[in-house]
């Protein structure tokens, strides 16, 4: 009898079922595995490499080869070793050893160094059941220098892997967390390979039967140029170590398409902390720091725009024929009066015309034609045409540059006043917008593409830091082509204008620039905003101003929309008093930086 229920159940095994066994036999046999695909490189407009992958190790364990009685010891002197306390550690390798104790669980969370992986793997009776496999270490080469701008990758959170894993993202992935490297994850990650592999009845590898290559991720080449960055960061470091100013940001970048071709925020991070591993103090360091060094303040920060902003108004008051070129305000004096209330200018400049009053920067004169003059009864064009002017130049809005983290700014009108604060506008409230000053707020970013508009004869491009993408044979895949963000509603004749008044404001000295080689334009602010006594984090003195100078470069000294270079930059703490005629850092910084970059005499990047 038993022979016969024996037979019965062999037959049942071999016969009835055995195509269902043989294939569970092959598929505990044979193992598809993941090859991970190499991260695509970060360049500059040159080709220069700003981002790249070194070589480095991950560290598994097999928890089946680990004795259990090693496993804290193992845990351990693994955790000194790739930079984790040993309870993490030996979690995973328990809860790898309930899942499937015969595969690998990863316990390093960044990639280890050659070093490191060479004395594990040379120790295996140290280090029982451990595994080291190639993995690349993001180096970012220049730390600092870009961070606001590239970024960098940390590990894929749940939430991301759950939206990501149907895309082919693993539980070990990295991701881009910030800037580039974030924004541009779809070039940057490349298709992961496979590798099919033959176990032993212990679940042990014992050989590949097949092998399908990763492909990398595209290159990344941006519109920066790595020369001009270096030229502008060292100016303004310069600056900050001779306590000129406390923080700065310096951006130049193409009117003629948007492209930006350098971006500097300081203080600034270095971003490899956060590959190889930030520390806790290290961290908090950064977080506590008043002058916010993980922001990219070029467009993550608004600040009052002072004189910059006398452009808007000038453009609302030509525009709307409140001015012409020949509109002459007489500033006998240096204040007005609005009932008890004194508004002042830096001096009496005397009688002035329209490129008088924006090349001396005369607060009176854009006071008249923002709000007019309530004693000879001039009119001025008012605060909607302003704000109007100022959000068709740019203002209160995102320019939508290509980078995470960008503010919208403040274009205050009447109505905005109403809705926020429940209060009507005033008469001080235009004086005060005309000249920059008040509830005005503005990114550098916005203020420069304001600039570069005027500069190229009337379009509003949208700012971009993406050049193109190459495939691994050095073939560009995408290329960013210009996008026009508008078209100014301004005259020709009124652009010229605006022209000529910026290349006045250097050429009559408010914007000293001495033995200058180079046909350059712009235009001076001071701005009051913030406490104007006590120390920032650094120790350094709270002076309650900032400094702007946003300029461009024509190709010849006159008025044609020929620029191929504008520039801002803004000093924070930079100015003792607050008058026109105090030191500017933001001038000589953007002189040394054009001459330097474009030589004596020519305008061509």
């Amino acid at each position: 009898m038993v022979l016969v229920l024996l037979t019965v159940r062999l037959y049942d095994l071999q016969i009835v079922r055995g195509a269902y066994f043989r294939e569970l036999a092959e598929q505990n046999r044979v193992l598809r595995l993941p090859v991970v695909a190499e991260r695509g490189v970060i360049l500059d407009r040159n080709r220069h490499v700003l981002v790249r992958n070194l070589p480095g190790f991950a560290v598994s364990v097999i928890p089946v080869d680990v004795p259990t009685a090693r496993e804290a010891d193992l845990a351990e002197r693994l955790g000194r070793l790739v930079g984790r306390d040993p309870g993490p550690v030996r979690t995973a390798i328990q809860g790898q050893r309930l899942r499937n104790p015969f595969e690998p669980v990863r316990v390093s969370l960044k990639p280890i160094a050659r070093e490191t992986a060479l004395l594990i793997a040379e120790r295996n009776e140290t280090y029982p059941g451990v595994r080291i496999d190639p993995e690349a270490l993001r180096e970012y080469v220049h730390g600092s220098l870009y961070a606001p701008i590239v970024g960098y990758i940390g590990p894929i959170t749940e939430e991301e892997l759950a939206a990501r894993r149907e895309t082919g993202y693993l539980p070990d992935d990295d991701i881009g967390r910030t800037g580039v490297e974030r924004v541009y994850e779809r070039y940057l990650r490349g298709t992961y390979g496979a590798r099919e592999i033959e176990r032993d009845a212990a679940q042990r590898e014992i050989k590949t039967l097949a092998l399908v290559p990763p492909r990398a991720g595209g290159n990344v080449v941006l519109t920066l140029d790595d020369r001009l960055q270096k030229l502008l960061a060292a100016e303004l470091e310069r600056g900050v170590a001779a306590d000129q100013f406390s923080q700065a940001v310096g951006i130049a970048m193409d009117p003629q398409n948007g492209e930006i071709l350098a971006m500097v925020s300081t203080p600034s991070y270095d971003n490899n902390l956060f590959v190889r591993g930030i520390t806790v103090p290290e961290l908090q360091g950064l977080l506590g720091d008043d002058r916010h060094p993980l922001v990219n303040k070029a467009i993550g920060e608004i600040y009052p725009p002072g004189s910059t902003f006398k452009l808007v108004t000038g453009v609302a008051a030509l525009s709307e024929g409140v001015a012409t070129r020949n509109t002459v305000v007489n500033v006998d004096r240096n204040f007005i009066e609005v009932g008890p209330y004194k508004f002042f200018d830096w001096r009496a400049h005397g009688p002035l015309d329209f490129i008088g009053g924006f090349a001396n920067s005369s607060d009176i004169y854009f006071y008249t034609l923002a709000g007019g003059n309530l004693v000879t009864g001039r009119r001025g064009v008012g605060p909607e045409a302003i704000g109007r002017y100022g959000r068709m130049l740019g203002f209160g809005a995102p320019t939508g540059i290509d980078l995470p983290g960008e503010a919208a700014g403040i274009m205050p009108d009447p109505v905005w006043k109403e809705e926020v604060f429940d209060e009507p506008w005033t008469i001080g409230n235009t004086y005060q917008e005309a000249i920059g000053q008040g509830y005005v707020a503005v990114t550098p970013l916005q203020l420069l593409n304001a600039y570069a508009a005027i500069a190229n004869g009337g379009t509003l491009y949208r700012p971009h830091v993406l050049r193109e993408v190459l495939d691994d044979r050095g073939t560009a895949r995408v290329t960013t082509q210009p996008e026009v963000i508008r078209k100014l509603d301004v005259t020709p004749e009124n652009l010229q204008l605006l022209r000529e008044a910026s290349r006045r404001v250097v050429t009559i000295g408010h914007a000293a620039m001495p033995n200058a080689h180079l046909p350059i334009a712009g235009k001076t602010g001071t701005a009051e905003f913030g406490p104007s006594q006590g120390k920032d984090s650094a120790g350094r003195n709270l002076l309650g101003f900032h400094n702007w100078f946003v300029s461009f470069v024509p190709k010849a000294d006159d008025t044609a929309p020929t620029a191929r270079i504008a520039m801002v930059i803004f000093t924070f703490n930079s100015s003792k008093n607050l008058c026109e005629l105090c030191l500017n850092p933001a001038i000589g910084i953007s002189q040394r930086v054009y001459e330097a970059y474009l030589g004596a005499g020519t305008a061509t990047p």
